[in-house]
């Protein structure tokens, strides 16, 4: 084939879109989101007859980025093609007859990650192996029929709201909520549904609900190779969001599923894909860039929780569907697979897997929707890595098939790489090439780092997770490609794939950023109390409280400022009768509701500094016992939506008098007023004290 295109373009043109391969010599496409609004007249291979076939596609994103790229669309009975892409599983002996070059977007038994019921049984097989803590990213979840008595016998120590979903519908389809008291729908539970435990203490942005959809590519099970894309959609509802039985039937409140909240009166669409925080959907960078500076939440280890939700499911799965893979799937390269995750966070920051969803929608609705699909497909198409091939020659099949047997290989060995095998030495050089070709796919498993969090779930023989239910005979025919990869690509002496900081990818602009709640190293100079006073004002005015711990704390804290005022006034011999008085007021009053009530005694002495000193002494020894009764009586919290504890640590760490009190003053409601009971009688005062304690 001509360096040049028809176009006349010199060799660098050439090169713009083509991705010279070290494992094979083959050459792959590159593909450019420029390609969405006009054809590329200068794509080299317009001669060499590139073709795709599309199964059951709605979307034109697809079928738009491919024909504008040069490639020609064949009918759903030609075998002749590069790319098959389907919105559903493809039929087996479809996959087995694959060519070396051919590229299809599927795996056998996808469902057991996209099939609601399988998901959860997966991933609940895993915890009972490797530790239910690790794996308690999804929500308590009954699978019906089947679980329906022990559902019934147990939802009841719940008594809170439970979703119901059918195993096999997305888009919001079928979805309800319940409560437990719920009589006039214990006949669906008989269907086939999963029943999961509603998440009802949401983290909110400006008061609504929202979840992030999530772009995940895994290009091979053995080995497994995950890929997570940079950039996400935020999706939010369109109605406020409020906890409240009685609103249960209102599914644009609860659910942020496109398909749901579009035809919504209040939906708006983003038609600037350059603003990426306005309307009902955003980017992920934008959200992420929106809870870090107005929320200060650590955006890091947030989507390090993420990630670590995507590895563990994947693996969950990986065992159940790699006896189909090994069985029907001819070459290494041809599947491939693009899930989208669906994670909700709560107001602890705890992310929560919704469901995984097969062939995530690559509709368009607005500019944010064109911009992120079409770079995350340019992308995905790239890395795949399509080979620059005339589907009509039917000799073309120069790589060997996948080996159906091997002997499992101890994940000691330490072999030169002039020692391995063909296979061996292709399996390396793909995956090499392939992470040259990754761009905006961030690789998240394998990498050194992640290997040695997860390799634990893996069994040193043959390398499939732990807990697995697999036929023995089975295990005997897989070959151990995961400590394969990782001792020759992975390994501490390795210099290749080592790990680097990925949140800067995540953020795009937060890149001089550096502040997060972790940072306790100088603490009092990088933090910025007025953003953090501005942070707790718009949780209190979006709907969240403080707890009753926190309450008692801020209190308590407020108090000993006070104390140490009283304490400054007594040695400067500046007494002032009016606050006294009003201390000693609350005393009086504050002290009935102690486990042991203070006595409380002052001497009527005319002197007011002798007066002041008692009751600084009784102010501390109630500020004492106050401290106690937190620590041994408080009851467990039963707030859903009280402030993020590591915010407001925060805030107690570094707050003074005065930013306690500008909380209380700009906050639209009274955040403390459960932090103490016995003072609402006192009243004609207008010191911020009373504010405090009435």
């Amino acid at each position: 084939m001509n360096n040049t295109s028809k176009g006349g373009k010199n060799n660098n043109d050439y090169t713009k879109y083509v991705f010279n391969n070290s494992s094979n010599g083959n050459k792959t496409c590159v593909f450019y989101p420029s390609a969405l609004d006009q054809p590329l007249d200068d794509v080299p291979w317009k001669l060499v007859n590139m073709s795709f076939k599309l199964l059951n596609v709605d979307s034109k994103l697809v079928l738009t980025l491919l024909a504008n790229h040069g490639f020609r669309e064949v009918n759903s009975d030609s075998n002749d093609f590069n790319l098959l892409w389907s919105n559903n599983h493809i039929n087996t002996n479809i996959i087995s007859s694959l060519r070396s070059y051919q590229r299809i977007n599927h795996f056998p038994r996808s469902c057991e990650l996209t099939r609601k019921d399988k998901l959860y049984k997966n991933i609940e097989t895993m915890s009972h192996r490797n530790g239910i803590k690790k794996f308690s990213f999804v929500p308590e979840t009954y699978i019906m029929p089947k679980d329906y008595n022990r559902f019934i016998s147990n939802q009841y120590r719940h008594r809170g709201l439970w979703i119901v979903k059918p195993f096999d519908l997305s888009r919001g389809r079928g979805i309800t909520i319940i409560d437990y008291s719920f009589k006039d729908t214990q006949s669906a539970l008989k269907e086939n549904v999963v029943v999961a435990k509603y998440i009802d203490n949401p983290l909110l942005v400006n008061g609504y609900k929202w979840d992030l959809r999530l772009y995940v590519l895994v290009t091979s099970f053995n080995p497994l190779v995950v890929y997570l894309y940079e950039e996400g959609l935020v999706r939010f509802a369109t109605v406020k969001y409020v906890c409240d039985r009685s609103r249960i039937n209102n599914r644009r409140m609860h659910l942020c599923n496109y398909s749901v909240n579009k035809s919504s009166p209040s939906y708006i669409r983003n038609s600037d894909p350059e603003r990426e925080n306005v309307g009902h959907k955003w980017s992920m960078s934008a959200l992420l860039n929106h809870l870090r500076e107005e929320y200060l939440i650590n955006t890091e280890t947030l989507m390090a929780e993420i990630e670590d939700i995507v590895v563990k499911t994947i693996m969950s799965a990986t065992a159940q569907m790699l006896p189909a893979i090994n069985c029907f799937v001819p070459h290494n390269q041809n599947c491939f697979e693009l899930y989208g995750f669906d994670i909700l966070v709560d107001d602890k920051l705890k992310p929560w897997l919704l469901e995984v969803n097969l062939s995530p929608s690559l509709g368009i609705d607005s500019g944010l929707d064109s911009r992120i699909k079409s770079s995350m497909l340019c992308d995905l198409f790239t890395l795949i890595g399509i080979p620059i091939v005339d589907p009509t020659v039917f000799n073309f099949n120069k790589n060997v098939r996948r080996p159906k047997s091997d002997i499992p290989r101890n994940r000691n060995s330490n072999i030169n790489i002039n020692n391995l095998s063909s296979d061996e030495k292709r399996l390396l050089k793909n995956t090499m090439d392939q992470n040259q070709r990754s761009r905006g796919f961030i690789r998240i498993f394998p990498t050194y780092l992640s290997w040695k969090k997860y390799s634990s779930y893996l069994d040193n023989i043959n390398g499939i997770p732990r807990g697995s239910t697999i036929p023995p005979f089975y295990v005997k025919l897989i070959r151990n490609y995961n400590y394969f990869l990782n001792d020759h690509l992975f390994s501490e002496n390795s210099s290749f794939y080592m790990d680097i900081s990925r949140q800067d990818r995540y953020e795009r602009s937060l890149k001089d950023f550096k502040r997060s709640l972790n940072d306790d190293k100088d603490a009092d100079q990088t933090t910025d109390m007025s953003k953090l006073k501005k942070t707790i004002v718009k949780y209190l005015n979006d709907g969240y409280v403080f707890s009753n711990l926190q309450a008692r704390q801020t209190f308590a804290l407020y108090l000993t400022y006070i104390s140490a005022l009283l304490k400054k006034c007594a040695l400067e011999k500046n007494f002032d009768n009016p606050s006294s008085n009003l201390v000693l007021m609350f005393l009086i009053k504050a002290s009935k509701n102690l486990s042991v009530p203070l006595k409380i005694e002052v001497s009527k002495s005319s002197l007011s500094n002798k007066k002041a000193m008692e009751i600084l002494q009784l102010l501390e020894s109630f500020l004492l016992k106050y401290n106690y009764d937190t620590v041994m009586y408080l009851t467990p919290e039963t707030t859903k939506n009280c402030l993020p504890h590591k915010l407001f640590n925060l805030f107690l760490t570094h707050a003074g008098k005065e930013d306690i009190e500008e909380i209380i003053n700009d906050s639209k409601h009274n955040c403390l007023a459960s932090a103490i009971h016995p003072v609402n009688d006192i009243k004609n005062s207008k010191s911020l004290e009373s504010k405090v304690w009435k």
